[in-house]
């Protein structure tokens, strides 16, 4: 539910400096040949590859980055919105450097390129790429997990409108009674909320009531609200964490918002600091 590299003409400029933001985010893998699998956007060449079980595809690719030291740190899965990790980049790029600036890793997973795929945004694409989305993540959460320099015990999902239902969706009592690897806490932003959901780990929910895709008052309605919290930024449209945004996707309003963007990161670091004192 994000818009198209190639569509999103305001985004062009982006393009040609992805490698001079990466200098900024040195990735904490250095994969050897065979570990390589394609990633979309200025991520490094040497990227790691998350095993899976789907019939699309074996691996998924990963870019972990971690602050300086030996850890253990806690790690958050960075889960993009429907058209992939390229157009997410410059979101990515900002949520890494204040985690990382915290003591926290992050690892960015890219669900869509390993399986050919562009986009998800539409339907069936949509539904269908929900269910291995979130076996994506908890594949990476499990690969997190089994490495030393990462606390098991503090593994968080952050995803953006189609990866925030995703999100959601690992964490769903409803869905799923028992998962091999807990997460601790969910950060999601702008999902399409479904009303029965069950949050069985503490969650929040940054939504703009200006969303026209997305719509707040799905979320605000919410049946059981216990470990959720919806927060609503009154004049946001969906996707206003992405810098450099502004204009109709496929019937929608879609534009950054700085104000609600650096107030929800906020919110999320918060969050986050609450669960791993």
């Amino acid at each position: 539910m994000v818009v198209r590299t190639h569509v999103v003409s305001c985004m062009a400029a982006l393009v040609g400096v992805l490698a001079t933001l990466v200098a900024g985010m040195s990735p904490a893998i250095a994969a050897q040949p065979a570990d390589i699998v394609r990633i979309t956007g200025g991520y490094p060449v040497s990227i790691a590859k998350i095993p899976v079980k789907d019939p699309m595809t074996k691996y998924v690719a990963g870019a972990l980055f971690e602050p300086e030291g030996s850890g253990p740190f806690p790690a958050v899965v960075l889960l993009s919105g429907c058209t992939g990790v390229g157009p997410d980049f410059e979101t990515m790029r900002r949520v890494t450097t204040s985690y990382v600036s915290k003591g926290i890793a992050t690892l960015v997973v890219d669900s869509l390129t390993p399986r050919n795929v562009q986009s998800v945004c539409e339907e069936p694409k949509s539904v269908e790429a929900l269910e291995y989305r979130a076996r994506d993540a908890i594949a990476a959460s499990a690969w997190l997990s089994r490495r030393p320099e990462i606390d098991a015990r503090k593994i968080f999902l952050q995803g953006y409108s189609h990866g925030a239902m995703a999100a959601i969706r690992v964490i769903d009592a409803n869905r799923a009674p028992a998962r091999p690897h807990k997460i601790k806490g969910v950060i999601a932003f702008y999902p399409w909320c479904f009303p029965e959901t069950k949050f069985s780990v503490p969650t929040v929910i940054l939504v703009g009531g200006a969303d026209d895709w997305t719509p707040a008052d799905r979320c605000e309605a919410i049946a059981d609200k216990t470990n959720v919290e919806v927060v609503v930024y009154p004049d946001a449209y969906h996707a206003f964490a992405m810098p450099g945004l502004d204009m109709i996707y496929l019937g929608h309003r879609v534009a950054y918002q700085e104000t609600a963007a650096l107030e929800s990161q906020r919110r999320a670091l918060a969050l986050i600091e609450s669960l791993i004192k």
